[in-house]
């Protein structure tokens, strides 16, 4: 009997909660933000951490899994490599309440480190792929220094591009990539007598993915002489779900809807 009753009640609760809107109900919210100065240094496992105390500090409760070892339910995209700055990192996080997206922009604001920046939030629909699923591609801007006396930047990168495949090497490790498919594009923003600033668009999520610094560095490869080469800033500016013309970028790929709260 009183099982029967426990069962009765607890049936009874789902339904009410559901008439509410309580249950299931769908607060993933997409939140746009970057990291720069020091905190460019944290790792991908630090980033998450640092995320995640700020959420606390802030009153703003996540979702956990759950098992013998919940974990809040953020996922995240591509993770960035260390010392590379960006302003194009995005996260899915499932609230437990919602919160109106420019009251939940200044509590995360107000909780978070110095170096880590929140630039939007939109609540979205539940029936998406994970950001790191839709990553095709990454813009980066990519400073570098070195004397350009008498040296033809745009016929090196020519030079480059036309390859049909590179060797790239990281940590001991070496591969080799398809240009045209890991090298999308490749210009020059600005230029001056000892630095250079490029916009590179690579290929993100395949075997011939590869790092933007490693293939500026073919620079010094292709060009020996080239005196004083230093790669001196790496920023990521975008990340996109496609390859070609027009580019998507994560944030209007995936659709805002709007909550009641």
């Amino acid at each position: 009997m009183i099982a029967w009753q426990c069962k009765f009640y607890f049936v009874r609760l789902i339904k009410l909660t559901n008439a509410h809107g309580n249950l299931n109900s769908n607060h993933k919210v997409l939140i746009h933000y970057g990291k720069s100065g020091p905190l460019k240094y944290l790792s991908h496992l630090e980033l998450i951490r640092a995320l995640e105390r700020s959420f606390r500090r802030a009153g703003v409760e996540i979702k956990m899994s759950g098992g013998f070892h919940p974990r809040p339910k953020v996922s995240y995209g591509p993770a960035l490599s260390v010392a590379v700055a960006s302003s194009a990192e995005y996260l899915l996080a499932e609230l437990v309440h919602p919160i109106p997206e420019d009251q939940l922009l200044t509590k995360i604001t107000s909780a978070l480190p110095k170096g880590l920046s929140i630039y939007g939030a939109k609540y979205i629909r539940d029936k998406k792929p994970s950001i790191a699923s839709a990553v095709k591609s990454a813009a980066y801007r990519v400073k570098v220094e070195f004397d350009a006396d008498s040296v033809d930047i745009v016929s090196l990168i020519d030079q480059i591009r036309g390859q049909e495949r590179l060797l790239v090497r990281h940590k001991g490790k070496e591969k080799w990539v398809e240009t045209n498919v890991a090298l999308l594009d490749w210009t020059i923003v600005r230029e001056s007598d000892n630095e250079h600033e490029f916009h590179i668009l690579v290929s993100v999520g395949d075997s011939n993915s590869t790092r933007p610094e490693l293939l500026v560095g073919k620079l010094s490869e292709v060009s020996p002489g080239l005196k004083g080469f230093k790669i001196t800033e790496v920023n990521r500016v975008e990340q996109y779900v496609n390859r070609g013309n027009p580019l998507i970028d994560i944030y209007n790929f995936y659709e805002r809807i709007f909550m009641k709260v």
